[in-house]
């Protein structure tokens, strides 16, 4: 007898979740119509999307000013050698 009360329950509570987000999901009003002020649902809903503080607008200035840059006096271009290379191999193999 427990048993059955407690699915009884648990489907009226299941249906209760799906009607109520239905009736969530197709409440409208139509545009440009402010009698709904006073509507519990559109008042439940807009509630958390109240905003708590103005947004911060910040103010933004550009500064322009000369700059003097520094150029190094430049070195003379010197010829790059590799010296890195192999030697080349022995005349005598056997030495190899």
């Amino acid at each position: 007898m427990q048993s059955s009360w407690r699915i009884f329950f648990a489907l009226l509570c299941v249906l209760l979740v799906l009607a109520t987000g239905t009736i969530q999901a197709v409440h409208s009003h139509p545009v440009g119509d402010i009698s709904h002020a006073d509507c519990a649902l559109c008042v439940t809903a807009h509630v958390a999307v109240e905003v708590a503080q103005p947004p911060v607008t910040l103010a933004v200035a550009s500064v322009v000013s000369a700059i003097e840059v520094f150029d190094p006096p430049t070195r003379a271009k010197t010829f790059f050698t590799f010296a890195l290379y192999t030697r080349p191999p022995p005349v005598d193999s056997v030495l190899a």
